[in-house]
């Protein structure tokens, strides 16, 4: 039986050594998601926009929850807690998904060849699409109430 080594070195450089066929997983992972529904890929736009709009009316309308005391404004408020909705549903997605990886994909798995290291990759790949998706949404709903933002938002906080 071989050895492999599960160092983070390794992992990343297995990442590398695969990376055409890591990114026709995760690829294949989104579209398969979405695959026989009406809309499709599109779906994965308005997931988010919905969430956004139901989290928005029940927590700034139904409970009347405030972020700080000088604002009463429902859409900071709504953009304050998606943004903290699309770190949560990143890790959300990771974590449910791991355990069930390696039934979920168990062709691969009794292929002798198949790298198993690169699964948790396409995992992590496909969240990250989708929390981009989110990303997007948020930026649309910040330039519908703000307008662009400042220059200095690209700039790291640490």
């Amino acid at each position: 039986m071989q050895q492999f080594s599960m160092s983070p070195r390794e992992l990343v450089a297995s990442l590398w050594r695969n990376w055409e066929l890591t990114k026709a997983l995760t690829q294949r992972d989104v579209v398969g998601r979405y695959k026989g529904s009406s809309l499709g890929l599109l779906w994965s736009f308005f997931n988010p926009l919905f969430m956004l709009a139901v989290y928005t009316f029940v927590f700034s309308v139904v409970f009347q929850a405030r972020w700080g005391q000088g604002s009463d404004s429902k859409g900071e408020f709504a953009l304050v807690l998606f943004a903290g909705l699309i770190v949560f549903n990143f890790f959300a997605e990771c974590v449910n998904r791991a355990p069930g990886l390696i039934l979920n994909n168990i062709n691969y798995v009794k292929k002798v060849v198949f790298p198993l290291e690169i699964l948790p990759w396409m995992l992590i790949g496909s969240a990250l699409f989708h929390g981009l998706v989110s990303l997007v949404v948020w930026l649309l709903f910040y330039l519908l109430l703000y307008g662009l933002p400042p220059a200095t938002a690209c700039c790291c906080p640490w």
